[in-house]
C-alpha cells in the first residue's frame, strides 16, 4: 500500500495534471529530448568539429516542504533539481526560481519567506553553482500555500548524454546504489507533497519532508563528473543508466531505470546501506534520503565504478 501510495501519487504519476501538460510542445528541431526523462534537453549551438552542444533543463516545486518546513524544503528542492540535471551526464552551471507566498505582512508569510530564501543559499553557495535570478510575487491566496519552483540549467555535448534508463540488451545488469546513507527522512514525501495541506497534520507530516546535505552532494558532483571523464576515454557512456534517488527512493528508481527498457529488477534490500537502526523494510524501499543516486550497468563495468567512488 505504501509503494502504491508513492507511485500512484500526483508528484509521481501526473494522474490528474497529464491531460493539462499534454497542452505544450515537447518535439522541435533542437529538442534532444523532451518530457522523457529526469530533465529535457535542447540544443542550442554547433562547434566547428560538428559536435551539438546542449542546455539540460529541469525544474520542479518543493511547496508544501517549504510551506512546513521552509529552509529543509526550500534546500532539497535545489538539491534534488541539481541531480536531475547532472544525472543526464551534463555540468550543472546555473540554478533560478520563482517564489510565490502570502501577505508579506502576517508573520507566518515572513518566517516562511526567510527559510525559503536561506535555504535556496544555504544548499547552492557550497555547491558553487550561481543562481541567476528569478521571480517574487506576494498575494494572500498564497498565505496557505506558498509556491517555490526551482530551476536548473546545465550544459553536455549531444553525444555524452547519459540516459535515465538501461541500456539495451541490460539482462543480467547490476543496479548500484550511492550517496547518503539511507534513513527515514522524507519516508512518503511524494504522497505528502500530492495531498491538501492540513493545519492539524503539519507538525506530523515534517517527517515527509527531507534533510539536505549540500556539501555531500558537491563531493558526489565531483566525483560523478570525474566518472563521466573515464566513461567518454573508455567508450561506455551508452552501456550504462544513471538516475537521481528522489520521491519513492530505491523503489521509484530501480523501476525507472528498468521498466522503460522493458526489464524487471531485483532489489536486495539487505545490501543497501543504511543510516540508522530499526527501519522497516518498506522504508528502505520507498525513503527519500536525499543525496543518493542510482547506476545500472554491466557486471563487468561495476567494479569500476564502486572502486572509483569508494
Amino acid at each position: 500500500m505504501i509503494l502504491f501510495s508513492i507511485q500512484g501519487s500526483e508528484h509521481c504519476s501526473y494522474k490528474s495534471s497529464r491531460s493539462h501538460l499534454k497542452q505544450f510542445a515537447t518535439d522541435g528541431p533542437d529538442v534532444v529530448l523532451g518530457a522523457k526523462e529526469d530533465a529535457g534537453v535542447i540544443s542550442v549551438a554547433t562547434d566547428n568539429k560538428g559536435h551539438r552542444w546542449c542546455v539540460v533543463m529541469s525544474h520542479e516545486s518543493h511547496n508544501h516542504p517549504s510551506q512546513i518546513v521552509p529552509y529543509e524544503g526550500a534546500a532539497t528542492g535545489v538539491g534534488g533539481n541539481v541531480r536531475d540535471v547532472m544525472c543526464m551526464g551534463a555540468e550543472v552551471i546555473a540554478c533560478t526560481d520563482s517564489f510565490r507566498f502570502g501577505n508579506i505582512k502576517n508573520n507566518k508569510t515572513k518566517w516562511i519567506h526567510d527559510g525559503v530564501v536561506a535555504g535556496i543559499a544555504g544548499y547552492g553557495n557550497p555547491l558553487g553553482i550561481p543562481n541567476i535570478g528569478g521571480d517574487l510575487y506576494y498575494h494572500e491566496g498564497y498565505n496557505e500555500n506558498c509556491l517555490v519552483t526551482l530551476v536548473t540549467l546545465g550544459i553536455v555535448r549531444e553525444d555524452d548524454i547519459i540516459h535515465s534508463y538501461a541500456p539495451k540488451n541490460a539482462d543480467g545488469f547490476d543496479l548500484i546504489l550511492l550517496g547518503k546513507p539511507t534513513d527515514n527522512s522524507g519516508f512518503g514525501g511524494a504522497s505528502f507533497a500530492s495531498l491538501e495541506l492540513e493545519d492539524d497534520k503539519k507538525e506530523q507530516n515534517k517527517g515527509a519532508v527531507q534533510e539536505p546535505n549540500a556539501f555531500l552532494e558537491r563531493h558526489l558532483l565531483k566525483s560523478s563528473y570525474a566518472l563521466f571523464e573515464i566513461l567518454k576515454e573508455k567508450g561506455l557512456i551508452e552501456q550504462v543508466g544513471f538516475k537521481d534517488l528522489g520521491a519513492g527512493g530505491v523503489a521509484c528508481a530501480s523501476v525507472e531505470l528498468a521498466e522503460t527498457s522493458g526489464y524487471g529488477a531485483e532489489v536486495w534490500i539487505n545490501k543497501i546501506h543504511i543510516g540508522m537502526d530499526g527501519l522497516h523494510p518498506s522504508v528502505y524501499l520507498c525513503s527519500e534520503t536525499q543525496e543518493r543516486f542510482m547506476w545500472v550497468c554491466s557486471p563487468d563495468i561495476t567494479p569500476m565504478i564502486l572502486d572509483h567512488y569508494n
